[in-house]
């Protein structure tokens, strides 16, 4: 879902998440009434009246906020929003900083490994790991292209075949032909590259 908000709007969304605080709607200074009312209209608060009770004093009723479970459906959708710059994204980000730190130290997890960035393997690499797992890590035999295109089943043929040619070019593998023609499949032949000329390459090799 992703609701129409103004920064301050998100701000105070995040700050209650965070938080898991359920203030009195008049002692919340992020959100005026005419900014908390449309929260409401779209379900993502609701104001719920509370009894407060002061020793000597005379029991009063108070209206606090209190988060939806459709505030949650918004936030799993929202964690790129634009937030308002107030006094108050400094109390918000503490907030999240402190109970990241919490988090953290729970579960033993490094702050280094809690950012890193997981690296997508290239379809380079991802043709080396094809032909160590056919091989068996022998990096000294041959593995059939069809095979090869078995493995990357999620990459398009022509796209696998392009960046062999590049690998062979840079001399990072060697293409090799079929000595026995009759032990060529469908599967080979519809995977084997042309090199030109009727040329036809069928395995491939790396050192």
């Amino acid at each position: 879902m992703s609701e129409q908000l103004t920064p301050k709007q998100a701000l105070a969304l995040w700050d209650l998440i965070i938080s898991g605080e359920e203030p009195a709607i008049m002692d919340y200074n992020i959100l005026s009434a005419s900014q908390r009312r449309p929260l409401e209209v779209a379900g993502l608060i609701r104001l719920e009246e509370r009894e407060r009770i002061q020793p000597g004093k005379k029991t009063t009723k108070r209206k606090h906020i209190v988060l939806n479970d459709k505030a949650w459906d918004w936030a799993i959708d929202n964690f790129t929003v634009k937030l308002s710059l107030s006094k108050y994204s400094t109390l918000v980000l503490g907030q999240l900083l402190n109970k990241l730190g919490y988090h953290l130290k729970e579960r033993d997890i490094s702050l280094s490994e809690f950012l890193a960035v997981p690296k997508t393997k290239s379809l380079e690499e991802k043709i080396r790991n094809a032909h160590a797992s056919i091989t068996e890590s022998s990096f000294d035999s041959r593995a059939r292209l069809s095979k090869i295109h078995q493995y990357l089943e999620d990459i398009s043929p022509q796209k696998i075949n392009d960046t062999l040619r590049s690998m062979q070019q840079a001399g990072e593998v060697s293409l090799s032909p079929m000595e026995d023609p009759q032990e060529i499949g469908p599967e080979d032949e519809q995977a084997a590259i042309d090199l030109g000329g009727g040329d036809k390459r069928y395995f491939i090799y790396i050192k």
